[in-house]
């Protein structure tokens, strides 16, 4: 689910980058979580229209802590530790994690890291395979 990562995506930096973060960025995660809520109200798949920032999320907290550990071995210029950013990014992702799982749930879609669990798939979590890095000096990769 692209939308799923989009927003994934808005809400890390909005947590751990809280004043360098891209305007757009809050932007993006107020139009993906009301669009997700639209199809769902069109598919009848029932969700809490206001969840408290605090609410369960399935994503754990080992999750994202390992995500933060790649994005700062990439040089990803956080301004927050993992810690601090968790409570953040709980609180952006609790208004989409359960629209955006019902239905990655209801179109079986391909289940990736972060997108939930799916009836037809249980326990399968495909993780996503890195492509080479080929330069004209390094052309095998």
């Amino acid at each position: 689910m692209s939308l799923l990562a989009a927003l994934d995506s808005a809400a890390l930096c909005l947590s751990l980058c809280p004043t360098s973060a891209p305007v757009e960025a809050r932007a993006c995660l107020r139009m993906g979580y009301t669009a997700l809520r639209a199809v769902c109200d069109t598919m009848r798949i029932p969700y809490v229209p206001d969840p408290r920032p605090d609410a369960p999320i399935q994503l754990t907290q080992p999750e994202f802590r390992a995500a933060c550990e790649m994005l700062e071995q990439a040089g990803f210029p956080a301004e927050r530790s993992w810690e601090e950013a968790w409570p953040h990014f709980h609180g952006w992702r609790v208004n989409y994690e359960s629209t955006a799982y019902a239905l990655a749930d209801l179109l079986d879609a391909p289940p990736g890291p972060w997108s939930g669990p799916r009836r037809s798939f249980p326990g399968l979590v495909i993780q996503p395979k890195r492509p080479a890095d080929r330069r004209p000096e390094a052309p095998e990769g």
